[in-house]
């Protein structure tokens, strides 16, 4: 099986909408790794699908958590900001890959579930402190 993230407590972020928003997104990345590599037309089509609905959640967590750091004044947003921006332009061209027939499901795939990973991990735990103070 392909590239399983499982959440684990040390993800938090200190947040709790964010948290359960994150959860949900390595949710959606699982979910896509059952399909990848299927031959069967079904498996294809449920995993552009799954890639639709990855671009309208990470859409709207990507709102909230931009919010929510403006709110608190949070010093690295505009960073944040262009990570959210480069991961939106790279669905965009999956989509487009997947509607012309070009799409490399394994790699979309493997790269969406180490984007998440590394994203939660590293840039997200930068803000962790600030959510920790404010709460």
């Amino acid at each position: 099986m392909p590239n399983i993230v499982e959440w684990d407590s040390s993800f938090s972020v200190g947040h709790g909408a964010l948290d359960k928003q994150h959860q949900q997104l390595l949710a959606i990345c699982n979910e896509m790794a059952k399909h990848v590599g299927g031959s069967q037309p079904v498996s294809r089509a449920r995993f552009h699908e799954i890639l639709n609905e990855l671009t309208v959640y990470s859409r709207q967590h990507f709102h909230v958590e931009e919010t929510l750091l403006l709110e608190m004044g949070y010093a690295g947003l505009f960073d944040q900001e262009t990570e959210h921006l480069a991961y939106s332009e790279k669905i965009a061209e999956w989509a487009f890959d997947a509607t012309v027939g070009t799409l490399d499901m394994q790699k979309a795939h493997a790269f969406l579930a180490d984007w998440w990973k590394n994203h939660i991990l590293v840039s997200d735990m930068r803000y962790r402190p600030l959510m920790e103070s404010q709460h």
